[in-house]
């Protein structure tokens, strides 16, 4: 083999077989990588249709419920529109 010193000289002692089994199996690459995004994947689109959805909570329930919904308050500008549209 030849380098920048010079010419090197390897000797082989020994052999092993190859494996028949590759080392990257794309298919368990791919379901691993499904299995750990699935659960924030999931939670992301509840949270979405949460934000997106209409939910009016009954007054005497409110305090037990609206932690468990997660709900993200809408921007202002959505808010004013839409009393704006219950009104007119």
């Amino acid at each position: 083999m030849k380098t920048d010193e010079g010419y090197q000289i390897l000797r082989v002692d020994a052999r092993t077989a190859g494996s028949n089994t590759p080392t990257f199996i794309e298919n368990n690459v791919r379901e691993v990588i499904t299995r750990e995004r699935s659960p924030k994947a999931r939670e992301d689109y509840l949270q979405g249709l949460r934000n997106d959805g209409y939910v009016k909570i009954a007054e005497n329930y409110r305090v037990a419920v609206e932690p468990l919904l997660k709900i993200v308050p809408p921007a202002r500008s959505h808010q004013t529109a839409f009393k704006e549209r219950q009104e007119g």
